[in-house]
């Protein structure tokens, strides 16, 4: 994988900043409160020390490994506080040399946008030394401990030591892969559901500075009655948070059934099952919301006294729909017998028998489509082409289509359990995907997002991926990969007068870059005026990289028309040119000057016209639809509904043949294993990864498109 896409994933995992940053990653371990730190180059125990207010004995006692490895860059470890809890709570963050927006959201379970919005100007990017207004998540902490995995530790042994199953850790971890769990590794420990008494118990769950003999002087109850139903328990040994089991002395007579909730079970089949109302088990477990049920967690069932007074089985109001609000569906089966069948549903907000036909009408006929629905349509119709791939491959497909242009409300979600779904791709909608991803959650059902919006479940959310790729975190990392093509070669700058703060951010960005990597670049604020300057730029030893980070169109095809001309006159100069991803939707750009100029350019979408798989997907495509697919939209055309071309097939294509040839291989580990899925793609280079090992996956893949002097074009995927 290149630099940059290691320098990305370094910045979506658990390595927070130094001490620098407000608002460290904080952990408590065994009752002790540690700050997560990665260690930076020059970085030495004394300074750490100095800067923490801590000893270099201190730091060395909650690192053991110290003393066999000593410290190397990029590991992380813990440097002990205080007082945790003023350090979590702040509520500005100074930013950090190397961290991004994205980062910095996420370390305080912020969306982009909750970040934009308390701090506008962080729009056109973060620079270090910025103080930035955050809002620390109080909320999950309450909910999870996080535990740094030392050697030689299992799922199990971690489990032991908090008192919790293996398997709620594995559900609460549900990306970690539980047979290869590397040392270093941060995972989530969930506080056990567990009732505070039953019939024969009561469950203490064990604190600070508790031993054998301080819980039993608590309950009033002998040592060997205590230590006689805890066989497990090392009371030499005895670990924070670890559940006691207490015997009552006087059992009183049993009231209550134990019912342990299983995977799939609701709120509805366990009332149901032991014939009670809701109310009646609210009741029985207040300390439980029985409306949001999670698996592994320990129900008290009344008894019913006789059969004509209990109270007939009911569900959460919420989720009772009248038959109008059902949904629009529509099923398409791509069957075969005496194989199993996926179960895929796609929720798009359009009439899927109707829209369809009327669009394959308008197109074959060149006439007024519907520009509401047209975009979903195309996705959608290339969904089906690739079920109908999958299809001859062997692979059995249900799509269930839901129509979603009226509100969804909980009760019409409800119903996408009903057919066992075994894959979500969609909703459109940001409103719509908020409910959608909690009951896909809820259910285990993996779910895509193929459009913009991203859905702020997706950092909680394991089955959650987010497909298109979000431009404010691929930016920085398009920029980065530029400026490491550029090492060994004679660089040339080109600026130009910007209002643009993005511009001006990229400029600066790419300086910065230059400076680290010790690449000596010359600047030059082009015009035609300067063309001898220009040429006394450029090397006739050494390759020649131009660099023009703006998106202005104005500016661009002004700019290079005039270099383009200057270079011509020093032909024994080799030169290349790296551009910027949104030049490719300009119309006034001229695509001789971009072969000429030997023109680089990273994107997130492009079509490789030279590979026969996607010829043959095309030729079909415009067979049957009558229209051009495109990435998105054409080399430097605009796309227009009209134009006769189709830029989502192309999009719906990839993400079915992606996900559902997953789902075939995989089953439900595809949401450890996405990116060990080959799939013969049309215009995308799908690469996931995890926010955490408790949250969903973006997708950060990109390609790179070289216009070169022969007049080529050239396609690959960036690995």
């Amino acid at each position: 994988m290149g630099k940059c896409f290691c320098e990305l994933l370094a910045a979506m995992s658990l390595t927070f900043v130094s001490v620098v940053a407000m608002g460290q990653q904080i952990v408590t371990e065994n009752g002790r409160t540690y700050k997560l730190y990665v260690v930076e180059k020059g970085d030495g125990l004394y300074r750490l020390g100095i800067n923490n207010g801590v000893t270099q004995e201190e730091i060395i006692a909650a690192n053991p490994e110290l003393k066999e490895k000593g410290m190397v860059v990029g590991m992380t470890i813990r440097i002990p506080v205080a007082n945790a809890q003023s350090t979590a709570s702040n509520a500005v963050h100074v930013v950090a040399k190397g961290e991004t927006a994205y980062s910095i959201a996420k370390q305080y379970g912020l969306t982009l946008t909750e970040l934009y919005n308390l701090n506008p100007s962080a729009m056109a990017g973060v620079s270090e030394g910025q103080v930035l207004k955050v809002v620390p998540d109080g909320n999950k902490s309450s909910e999870y401990r996080l535990h740094i995995v030392q050697q030689g530790e299992t799922l199990y042994s971690i489990g032991a030591k908090y008192g919790v199953k293996a398997s709620d850790i594995a559900e609460a971890n549900p990306v970690l892969d539980i047979n290869a769990i590397a040392v270093g590794t941060v995972v989530r420990i969930p506080h056990t559901d567990i009732p505070s008494e039953d019939d024969n118990f009561i469950y203490h769950r064990v604190a600070a500075g508790e031993t054998l003999y301080s819980i039993t002087a608590r309950y009033n109850v002998a040592q060997d009655k205590i230590t006689d139903a805890n066989a497990n328990i090392n009371w030499q040994m005895l670990q924070v948070g670890q559940i006691v089991a207490v015997p009552k002395v006087n059992a009183y007579s049993q009231t209550y059934l134990s019912h342990e909730v299983k995977k799939k079970e609701t709120l509805y089949s366990i009332t149901k099952q032991y014939e009670i109302s809701a109310e009646q088990l609210s009741e029985a477990n207040p300390g439980i919301n029985v409306y949001a049920l999670k698996r592994g967690q320990l129900l008290r069932i009344p008894k019913r006294e006789s059969a004509q007074n209990s109270s007939p089985a009911t569900v959460n109001p919420q989720y009772i729909g009248s038959q109008s609000d059902v949904v629009n569906t529509v099923a398409y089966n791509y069957n075969s017998l005496g194989k199993p069948t996926l179960n895929v549903a796609v929720m798009l907000p359009f009439d899927a028998e109707n829209e369809l036909y009327r669009l394959r009408q308008a197109r074959q006929n060149n006439s007024e489509i519907n520009f509401k629905t047209y975009r979903y349509l195309e996705f959608y119709q290339g969904v089906r082409m690739a079920a109908d791939t999958l299809y001859s491959l062997g692979t059995n497909i249900k799509l269930h289509v839901y129509d979603t242009s009226n509100k969804m409300t909980l009760a019409t979600i409800s119903q996408f359990t009903s057919p066992n779904i075994d894959l979500i791709i969609g909703p459109a909608k940001k409103d719509e995907m908020h409910n959608v991803a909690i009951m896909a959650k809820a259910n285990h059902i993996p779910m895509v997002l193929p459009f913009s919006q991203m859905d702020s479940t997706i950092n909680e959310n394991p089955y959650l991926f987010q497909a298109s790729v979000i431009d404010t975190l691929t930016s920085s990392v398009i920029d980065d990969r530029i400026i490491a093509d550029c090492v060994g070669k004679n660089v040339v700058l080109l600026t130009c007068v910007t209002k643009s703060k993005a511009d001006v951010a990229r400029y600066e960005h790419m300086r910065q870059q230059c400076q680290q990597l010790g690449i000596k670049y010359e600047q030059i604020t082009y015009d035609a005026s300067k063309s001898e300057r220009l040429r006394s730029m450029l090397s006739t030893e050494k390759e020649n990289v131009l660099l023009l980070p703006t998106v202005s169109e104005a500016q661009v095809n002004s700019i290079l028309v005039a270099v383009a001309s200057a270079i011509d006159q020093k032909k024994d100069a080799k030169v290349s040119l790296y551009g910027m991803g949104e030049w490719l939707t300009f119309q006034t750009i001229e695509v001789e000057v971009f072969h000429k100029l030997n023109t680089t350019i990273y994107t997130t979408f492009a079509i490789d016209y030279n590979n026969t798989s996607t010829q043959k997907i095309m030729q079909k495509y415009r067979r049957e639809y009558f229209a051009e697919p495109v990435a998105f939209t054409p080399y430097f055309q605009k796309n227009k509904g009209m134009s006769g071309y189709s830029e989502y097939a192309l999009w719906g294509y990839d993400i079915a043949m992606q996900f559902i040839t997953a789902l075939r291989e995989k089953g439900p580990d595809l949401i450890r294993s996405i990116n060990d899925v080959k799939v013969g793609l049309a215009q995308s280079n799908f690469k996931f990864s995890k926010l955490s090992n408790w949250g969903g996956q973006i997708n950060v893949g990109l390609k790179k498109i070289t216009f070169a002097p022969d007049n080529s074009v050239t396609v690959s995927n960036i690995e």
